[in-house]
This record gives C-alpha cells, structure tokens and sequence, in this order.
C-alpha cells in the first residue's frame, strides 16, 4: 500500500479531518466506523459524548479510545477539540483553506497546495483492479450512458466528449427526467457511468439502482460507503473529504476531473490503434475550425493599453 501523503505546507489543526481521511486506511475494520462517523458527521461529534459516539457508531468504548490513540491522541477531549476547529476553517461557502484577510498570493498557494495535496491523497488510495475492471468493461460496452447532476453533470459532460471520441456510442442528457428514462432502456451489456462527490444525491442514485435492476454495468466515481457507492458494481472510489455543504467544490472536483482523464488514457490504450485512429479523425476534424498560427498575429484584434498584467 502506498505512503500516506505528508501534510502539506498549510498544513495546521484546523487540517484534522484531511488527515484523518489520509490515515483511513491504515486503521483497523472497527477504527475505520468511528473515522467515518467522525468524518461523514463532525458537527455530530463534537456534541457527543465517547459512550454516545460508541453507541451511534456500534462499536464499544475502548475501540474509540483506541481509535483516538491511533490518531496520536491521548483523551478523547482532544479529538472533539480538533474536529471543532476543522469543521469552523477557512472561508463559508468559499474554501475550507481561505480566510477572509488572505492577500492574492496566500490564495493561490493554498488553493495550488490544497489541490496537489488530495490529489497525492487519492492517487494513494485508488483502487488499481477497480480502475482496470472499470476499463475492461467500458472497452466492450455497447452504450455508455453519462450520469451527473448540479456540480457533477460537469464531470459526464466531459466523460461524454472523451469517450466517443474513442467510436465508443456515449450519451449525456442534460434532464433529470431523460436521465431515469435513459436509465430504464439500458441493458446486459451496456455501462451507466455516475459521478457525484457526496455519493448522495437522490437522482444520480436511482438511476443508478434503475441501470442496475436493467442488467447494466455502473461504474460509480464517488466517495465510499455512501449510497451511490452500494448501487455501483465497480467503484472509483474518490475520498476527498470536501464538506460541499459548506463550501463551493473545488479540491473534490479537480480529484474526480482526473481519475476520469486516467479512465479515459487507460481505456485508450487498452482499445490499440483503432482508438488512437479514431483519436486522430477526431482531431482532424477540427483542424479548420482554427486560425492558422501564420495568420493569429494578422486576425487578432488589438484593443489599446493591453500589456503586461492586464490578461495579454
């Protein structure tokens, strides 16, 4: 298994919770509930009591304790203390990194840091067998349907113009309502690929649990141990611990945006030189829709006082 990432330059207590997700999978089965609880519910923990937190979790009083020594905790105290102070960080409806009074140049190493950390976090963690398993069966699917709603649609627009572009027939709908239906006439054969970070939104999960009662293949890009999860028969599981409920997603959005370029790279090259002819028709076939690099400095329109800082 590989290394746990090492915290990164911003790294401080408000932190816990990421690092607690990075030293997830080194826990025992029992410690792995109680981070999960802690992680999926930290505004829960920090009003519990450690026999009420066993109990809501089902596991026992010394499991805990030995779950907060695992994290080079003494008393439990301590763990309520620091999930406090990572669940009130940053910036509401912002970034969980960003205060308020942070200048320009603060901002754009947290948010570069922040994003190379879950990304070495989840690279760390990505199931390799899942990923080949996902490529095996979108190389023999007959029809690859694109699931995503809100933030995540974002991401099956773009599975959609990766995948067909390889000859491999791939739908997007933009309407929930065409989504189910869509769902409904898939069959043996065929591949539902969902994404949603939070592995809960209601519509993504019932057409998945529609594309399964079908006979399709899903391939879910979420997080584990959430619905969505259960409903897939091959999971991606992406576990950047972004709380989008508060915050605006960004670090959870760049993780998925890239398990789904290695997707795509993998099915590729798994597909030989017919998928890279098909590659090059593809990019042939936009060639006239550029301006010639000879004639960009001819065509390009100069507007007065454009220069150094100001987007030339």
């Amino acid at each position: 298994m590989s290394s746990v990432p090492s915290p990164r330059p911003h790294d401080a207590p408000d932190r816990f919770l990421e690092r607690l997700a990075a030293r997830r999978a080194h826990l025992s089965p029992s410690e792995r509930r109680v981070a999960d609880f802690v992680l999926d519910h930290p505004d829960q923990v920090i009003r519990m009591s450690i026999a009420k937190l066993a109990e809501t979790v089902g596991v026992s009083e010394p499991t805990v304790l030995r779950f907060v020594r695992a994290l080079g905790l003494q008393r439990y105290p301590e763990l309520k203390l620091l999930v406090g102070q990572s669940i009130v960080s940053g910036t509401p409806y912002v970034h969980a990194d960003v205060e308020p009074d942070d200048d320009l140049g603060t901002i754009i190493s947290k948010l570069f840091d922040s994003s190379v950390y879950v990304l070495n976090t989840v690279q760390a963690s990505l199931d390799r067998a899942a990923m080949a398993a996902a490529v095996d069966r979108l190389a023999t699917a007959r029809r690859i349907d694109c699931f995503g709603t809100g933030a995540a649609s974002v991401l099956a627009i773009e599975a959609q113009q990766k995948l067909m572009r390889l000859g491999v027939p791939t739908v997007i709908y933009a309407d929930t309502h065409l989504q189910r239906m869509a769902a409904a006439t898939l069959g043996p054969g065929d591949v539902a690929l969902c994404f949603s970070h939070t592995g809960a939104v209601l519509d993504t999960v019932k057409m998945a649990r529609k594309a399964a009662e079908t006979g399709a293949t899903v391939v879910a890009v979420t997080r584990p141990g959430t619905p969505l999860a259960a409903a897939a028969d091959i999971l991606l599981a992406v576990d950047a611990r972004e709380n989008t409920e508060v915050y605006a997603p960004m670090t959870s959005r760049v993780a998925h945006a890239v398990v789904l370029d290695v997707l795509a790279t993998a099915l590729a090259l798994r597909l030989g030189e017919p998928g890279l002819a098909r590659l090059r028709e593809v990019k042939d076939s936009l060639a006239d829709l550029r301006i010639p690099p000879e004639e960009a400095d001819e065509t390009a329109p100069r507007r007065p006082g454009r220069g150094r800082g100001t987007g030339a």
